[in-house]
């Protein structure tokens, strides 16, 4: 007798190089999204309003900004007497060690001790680096109706969305309907206007996990989960779930800052944000914002905290931003408790936690490549502009 329907495993693991230095001391994952979220809220929002209250975080590196972010789970109604949210890090630390020496030997323990004390009759793997709103109850009742061993979860979109992105797949079906198969097809020309693209997420029966981790530590293939049942599942029977709700792919600073755009567009945050599911983050209590007599903001998201005096246009603020008079902010991401001096010029930008602009500095970017200033710098005002993505900028003080 099963105690759960579903546990789940999210790999924090998706290389961060194409996203530095946003992903400096974070992973994707916990990259802030429209002023108040984390990539992570729309996974955990999705395990929590699907019921599952016992998941797994699987990290690369160090966790201490994800442990900072989901505390106890409480948000998410992981801290249950029956349930709990469960973190393992520096998995990469560990994969050097055994790839090093060859090893055979308990890399797997801690999933396998995590999904057999679940007690669960599902795992639900998936990475998380997509911003999407997956019902996971519909993936359930899927997998409840049909006899296959597990469900690929996966969406249409335009072929732009994943093309030459090297690390992103498209999922392939036999004429039965089942999946055929996933290849890496980013890097090639595509032809047709869509593509069956494959999130990266599978509900799979506990037993076919188990079985298929005992064939990686066999082969000596020490990978994180959503790549061990990749590596496998051509040996069971898969079906496909297609996600029909927005889908962001945030795997490059111009993806991210795209994605995040894509949120002052009324008919992109009403797919995401306001469907019947919603998605649930970390409350933080603060003041509301201030807005000065000569203040003018326009098609902008501007969170709690914040001190606006001067212009904000097609931009996201995040909490405790000061915009000073005359500061001209414009197509820009500014993060968390960044200060914008007066009469600065922050255009095509995306600023880091604590970021100082001096009165009288200009950053100016471009669409296509956008400055990343990163966290607790401080951009002194001079005679160069801080242009086309490359810039001067004094140590973090």
């Amino acid at each position: 007798m099963f105690q759960n329907k579903v546990t789940a495993i999210l790999n924090l693991d998706e290389s961060p190089e194409a996203l530095m230095p946003l992903t400096e001391n974070r992973p994707i994952a916990n990259l802030p999204f429209a002023c108040r979220y984390r990539i992570l809220d729309f996974y955990l929002s999705s395990l929590a309003n699907a019921g599952i209250r016992t998941a797994a975080l699987f990290m690369a590196e160090t966790g201490r900004s994800v442990y900072d972010h989901i505390r106890s789970g409480k948000a998410w109604n992981f801290d249950s007497y029956t349930g709990g949210i469960f973190t393992f890090s520096q998995m990469n630390h560990k994969r050097a060690l055994y790839e090093a020496a060859s090893r055979k030997g308990p890399f797997y323990d801690d999933h396998r001790l995590f999904i057999e004390r679940s007690n669960a009759q599902y795992v639900f793997v998936s990475g998380a680096k997509i911003v999407a709103n997956v019902h996971l109850d519909e993936v359930m009742n899927q997998m409840d109706r049909c006899e296959s061993d597990l469900t690929r979860v996966y969406a249409e979109v335009p072929r732009e969305l994943i093309e030459y992105h090297p690390n992103e797949s498209i999922i392939h079906f036999a004429e039965d309907g089942c999946v055929d198969r996933i290849t890496k097809e980013g890097v090639t020309p595509i032809n047709q206007s869509t593509v069956n693209y494959d999130l990266n997420m599978t509900l799979i029966r506990t037993e076919k996990l188990l079985e298929m981790i005992e064939k990686a530590e066999n082969d000596n293939f020490y990978k994180e989960l959503d790549e061990v049942i990749v590596e496998y599942m051509g040996d069971y029977r898969a079906e496909g779930y297609k996600y029909e709700g927005y889908v962001g792919n945030v795997d490059s600073i111009k993806s991210y800052y795209d994605v995040s755009m894509q949120m002052l567009n009324g008919e992109y945050f009403t797919q995401l944000f306001q469907d019947e599911q919603p998605i649930i983050t970390k409350a933080h209590n603060g003041s509301p914002t201030y807005y000065g007599d000569h203040a003018d903001v326009i098609n902008a998201q501007i969170g709690t905290g914040c001190q606006i005096y001067g212009e904000v246009s097609q931009s996201h603020i995040f909490r405790n931003v000061e915009v000073g008079p005359n500061a001209k902010v414009d197509h820009a991401i500014i993060y968390q408790g960044a200060k914008i001096g007066k009469g600065a010029t922050v255009q095509y930008a995306i600023l880091d936690k604590s970021v100082e602009v001096e009165p009288g500095a200009v950053i100016i970017g471009t669409q296509d490549e956008p400055i990343v200033i990163p966290k607790g710098s401080y951009i002194a005002a001079s005679d160069d502009t801080y242009q086309n993505a490359t810039y001067k900028f004094k140590a973090a003080r």
